[in-house]
């Protein structure tokens, strides 16, 4: 295992790591430059793209979301705003904002309305490589 460290290089910043190594230039990247795409009732704004993970602000504004698991990505998602559920693995849980909840890869889950969501994934999500199973 390596020894973890962030370092500045160039004005950039290098993170190292057992597996994890990466290089990218500070950035501030402001919300009205976002463009929201939508699947259905799922709408995303990606917000960073990595070669390691990304992030997006995700938004559920009906509950025509179909059940499913991501085959490569481990996800956090925190709610920034509203409230709604998630079903986890056949289990229906609440979800108000402030909260955070982590899936790894395989985990079969789907958010429902009213959830504005910060998801953090890594790999980064590949929407090709979600398999619905409703």
């Amino acid at each position: 295992m390596g020894e973890h460290t962030a370092e500045d290089r160039d004005g950039g910043v290098r993170f190292t790591g057992a597996s994890f190594l990466f290089s990218m230039e500070p950035k501030i990247i402001k919300a009205e430059t976002l463009n929201e795409e939508s699947y259905g009732d799922t709408k995303t704004a990606k917000i960073l793209e990595t070669p390691k993970f990304n992030i997006a602000k995700v938004r559920k504004t009906g509950d025509n979301i179909k059940l499913g698991y991501d085959k490569e990505s481990d996800v956090a998602y925190y709610v920034l705003e509203g409230e709604g559920d998630a079903v986890i693995e056949g289990e229906t849980y609440h979800l108000k904002k402030g909260d955070c909840v982590f899936y790894t890869k395989g985990t079969v889950y789907k958010h429902l309305k009213g959830l504005t969501l910060l998801a953090v994934s890594c790999p980064p999500f590949n929407r090709e490589k979600r398999v619905y199973v409703e």
